[in-house]
């Protein structure tokens, strides 16, 4: 008879089981939470190694789960290029553009977004179709330094504005614009002058060609008694509406310091008078100028200094005897007799002098030849007169012209410059009139002194009788 083995008594077992006390979970979660701790407390050096390990893990899963991202980069650069383009061959350059900087969201490989950073970016405009010179609406695109591998999800803005224009050069003429600047009493100013007097102006074409005056500025709070110079660097362009503004720094000057002289004048009437020449020795000047009659006996002048304040009248110019007949006029252009730097102030260009005309006759009298004098002649050479004689006119009072006789004249030549040769020659002829003193010479052309043919020769020497 066999032996039978009686299974085991499962109630038994459960029993067993029933008496082993197991924690709770909350309790073993605390218990490894102590046991991390108790590890970190004892060694620093788990410390440092967890973290590696936690952020390895962390790297491991983000690349595992997020293999693709997106990245956003601020104030990437804005760049356009016109080089090998229309706008190039059409000479055209930017003159403004709406955006300097714009914000890139980029998507791509975690690998490839984390090494770029926004120094490595540029947006670049796309000119392709840009032919003439306006204002456009133009896309970007980005690219980066990197090479590396991107898709741009968005740029703000996604276009921008840039104006074209060609870009000139112009010389034009500056003027002065004075602001806070007097004019002391009994003074005026002349006309402000710049120096250099011209600028070129190099900037777009459209904004160039606008341009109607440029002035230099000056604005000192000064009042002035005399010439006076300032210096300015300011330029104020206008076109036919305004003031150019150039806030965005498109034109350039091949100049940049002006000088601009104003000038101080001090203002003078002053009365007219003429010099007289040619009248004969013993004339009655004072007479003679009484006489006279001017289109204007006064003129109103400027000048730059104080000089003309020491003067008691303006010299217009030269009256000469030998052209004075009955009524004469003279002619004086207010350009010729003013001096350097004296301003005319009014509008008189012309002054005309009209000599007496008034109990003033002419009288014509012969002068023989033989009745003209030679005076400071060598002893060794004889003169005589080839011409017969020549006709003297004189103008003067009339009681004077009738009174007067052939004997109350006397011709004469003066040989002291007599170049000691033989022969023909042509010398001047002078004469005096000691008796009257309102009467002169006439010599219609307006000569000193009228020339005759006079024969020199050399003397015979005298002989001597001896007894």
């Amino acid at each position: 008879m066999k032996n039978e083995q009686k299974p085991e008594n499962s109630t038994g077992s459960l029993s067993v089981l029933k008496n082993i006390k197991l924690p709770s979970p909350a309790k073993a979660v605390q218990g490894s939470l102590d046991w991390v701790k108790g590890i970190f407390k004892r060694d620093s050096g788990w410390k440092v190694l967890s973290i590696i390990i936690a952020t390895g893990i962390w790297a491991v899963v983000s690349i595992s789960v997020y293999p693709t991202i997106e990245s956003v980069y601020y104030n990437v650069p804005v760049k356009i290029d016109l080089e090998n383009t229309y706008a190039e061959a059409n000479q055209l350059d930017v003159i403004t553009a709406s955006q300097e900087t714009v914000t890139v969201r980029l998507s791509g490989n975690r690998s490839e977004i984390g090494e770029i950073k926004t120094e490595d970016l540029t947006a670049v405009v796309d000119v392709s179709n840009v032919m003439m010179p306006k204002n456009y609406k133009l896309p970007m695109d980005i690219s980066c330094l990197k090479g590396n591998d991107f898709e741009v999800v968005s740029i703000e803005p996604d276009s921008i504005s840039v104006s074209f224009d060609k870009i000139i050069s112009k010389e034009l003429p500056i003027t002065p614009q004075l602001e806070n600047v007097r004019i002391a009493s009994g003074y005026m100013s002349g006309d402000a002058e710049v120096t250099p007097s011209t600028v070129t102006v190099t900037g777009p074409q459209d904004m160039i060609n606008s341009i109607t005056k440029i002035c230099a500025r000056v604005s000192p709070n000064k009042e002035l008694d005399s010439t006076y110079e300032f210096t300015t660097d300011e330029l104020v362009l206008y076109n036919e509406n305004a003031v150019i503004s150039d806030d965005n720094q498109m034109l350039s000057f091949d100049k940049t310091a002006f000088a601009v002289q104003i000038p101080v004048f001090v203002r003078q009437t002053l009365p007219l008078e003429v010099n007289i020449i040619n009248a004969p020795e013993k004339f009655d000047l004072d007479y003679f100028r009484e006489q006279l009659v001017f289109s204007v006996d006064v003129l109103d002048i400027a000048a730059p200094n104080d000089k003309i304040k020491e003067l008691s009248s303006l010299n217009i110019g030269t009256i000469n005897m030998r052209e004075v007949d009955v009524g004469s006029t003279f002619e004086f252009k207010a350009e010729n007799f003013l001096p350097e730097g004296y301003e005319n102030l009014t509008q008189i260009d012309t002054i005309t002098v009209t000599c007496p005309k008034e109990n003033i006759q002419k009288r014509a009298i012969a002068i023989k030849g033989k009745d003209i004098q030679f005076i400071n002649r060598p002893a060794q050479y004889e003169f005589e007169p080839v011409s017969s004689g020549m006709t003297l006119f004189l103008v003067g009072d009339k009681e004077q012209i009738a009174s007067i006789v052939r004997e109350d004249i006397t011709a004469q030549i003066d040989l002291i410059d007599f170049d000691m040769q033989e022969g023909d020659h042509k010398m001047s002829v002078g004469f005096i009139i000691s008796s009257y003193d309102k009467v002169w010479f006439n010599g219609g052309d307006g000569i000193a002194t009228p020339k005759i043919i006079v024969k020199a020769t050399i003397a015979e020497p005298e002989e001597i009788t001896v007894e």
